[in-house]
């Protein structure tokens, strides 16, 4: 195609020749309607242009809930944890389970050794029988002479009591003549009848009669005390040997080394899971040996703090998350609130809203039974549990963010389409009353409140009546 010559073409009845400048125009000119022609096409692209409208994020209202909670940090542990321990400590022999075992009351665990034992519960039976045998004996012997002993002295046939009352029948015969003699003697000698020598030879007579009596009187008395101190060692040396045929100590000696005999089989006292072994072939069966837990019924222990123990009721419901087990939500119930704290270690996410925070501080122990059974639960796992402080469901609610505050009232600023442009809308308030909070949402209500309409994330980011755009994909 040929180029065409601007220089050649001439408008029909006009003539360049009238439009030639006569000097060329000075830099400052140039200078100045450039400056002119740049300010012009400024004006234009700012006023004279429509603006674009700003992208705006948003959220389309819908019904949902609110849930006020606080996370915590636990350890999962079995409500019904058993200690098996033993007192003995033979060797251990055999250990029949491993941990993950389950068993059943009665179940035999672990076997001591008993060789010893064994022996010495024989020599113990041997030496009781012969005990007893001998202590049988004796108390035959000492109940025989007892019983001989009480016979005579119930029936007064005791022969040296008898030859005493006899000796003082007869001393007292002759007492008593010897002193009728003296006294009939001495009235004749009062009289003069006699001599005096012959009197002192009466009187020796009674007096000799009298020490006899006395004499006769006090081995009667001898006699008794005789036959009462036999009766009396009688009745002790019989006492004695019942006592000692009725010792039984040996025997329950013997009995207590047969429990231990059976101690040392080592059986599960409850129905469980093992999660501990601590016994060893060879080692001492002293201690605790095994651990027996119940994995059907496990909860969650936790330290709460002081800021929220006030929150924290017997009977909230728990949602409770591990890592074994993913995002998938176990329900849990708080179970018991400890009145009393302890310091130590505590790990505790702070409501939802918090980060998570881990130092040395006061905690408020809390258990949380674990409802629902999940195989990937396992005893000893960390798990994360929300404790649900309180809820409601069924209501609209917006990100806090987005609440607008005007001295006494709330508003919310929501899109609405401005004409056909697709994707333009408009900002426009709308009034809300706000009700149950959380640390991300809180609820509202009010007119104009519906679902589908779009709330503006951050109020901020734009103006009422102003146009912006949304991006509706």
């Amino acid at each position: 195609m040929p180029k065409l010559d601007i220089k050649k073409l001439k408008p029909k009845g006009i003539s360049l020749k009238g439009l030639e400048l006569k000097k060329k125009p000075s830099k400052k000119v140039i200078l100045l309607c450039t400056i002119f022609l740049i300010a012009a096409i400024f004006v234009i692209v700012k006023v004279v242009m429509p603006k674009p409208a700003l992208e705006i994020k948003h959220t389309v209202l819908s019904k949902g809930k609110i849930i006020n909670s606080v996370n915590v940090l636990g350890e999962i542990k079995s409500q019904e944890t058993t200690n098996i321990y033993s007192t003995i400590s033979n060797p251990v022999k055999e250990v029949k389970i491993k941990a993950g075992d389950k068993v059943k009351a009665g179940d035999v665990l672990a076997i001591l050794d008993t060789g010893g034992l064994e022996k010495d519960i024989e020599q113990a039976v041997v030496t009781a029988d012969v005990s007893e045998a001998n202590a049988k004996v004796q108390l035959d012997s000492a109940r025989k002479a007892y019983d001989d002993e009480l016979r005579l002295y119930n029936s007064n046939s005791n022969g040296e009591i008898k030859n005493a009352e006899e000796t003082l029948k007869l001393a007292k015969i002759n007492y008593d003549d010897k002193k009728n003699i003296y006294e009939n003697n001495k009235a004749l000698f009062d009289n003069e009848a006699i001599s005096k020598s012959e009197l002192n030879k009466f009187q020796i007579d009674y007096e000799t009669a009298k020490s006899d009596y006395e004499k006769s009187i006090v081995a009667l008395d001898n006699a008794k005390v005789k036959v009462n101190q036999a009766l009396t060692t009688a009745k002790s040396t019989y006492d004695t040997a019942q006592n000692n045929s009725n010792n039984n100590s040996q025997r329950i000696a013997i009995e207590k080394q047969k429990q231990q005999l059976d101690n040392c089989t080592i059986k599960a006292t409850v129905d469980g899971t093992v999660t501990v072994v601590n016994a060893v072939v060879g080692n001492s069966g002293n201690g605790v040996l095994f651990q027996i837990e119940n994995l059907d019924n496990m909860e969650i222990t936790a330290s709460i703090k002081e800021v929220d123990i006030a929150n924290i009721k017997v009977g909230q419901r728990a949602e409770i998350k591990t890592d074994g087990t993913g995002e998938e939500i176990i329900q849990g119930e708080v179970i018991s609130v400890s009145p009393t704290a302890k310091k130590g270690d505590m790990t505790q996410v702070k409501s939802t809203a918090q980060s998570q925070g881990t130092g040395n501080d006061t905690g408020f122990e809390a258990k949380i039974k674990i409802n629902g059974i999940n195989e990937n639960i396992k005893i000893g796992m960390n798990a994360r549990v929300n404790v649900i402080l309180n809820e409601k469901s069924d209501i609209f609610a917006v990100s806090s963010e987005s609440i607008v505050q005007n001295n006494d009232s709330k508003s919310i600023y929501i899109a609405e389409k401005a004409d056909d442009k697709p994707n333009e809308y408009i900002v426009k308030e709308i009034p809300v009353d706000t009700g149950v909070e959380s640390d991300f949402n809180v609820e509202i209500s009010g007119e104009g409140i519906s679902d589908g309409i779009m709330i503006i994330d951050d109020p901020s980011t734009c103006k009422v009546g102003e146009k912006i755009k949304i991006n509706e994909g």
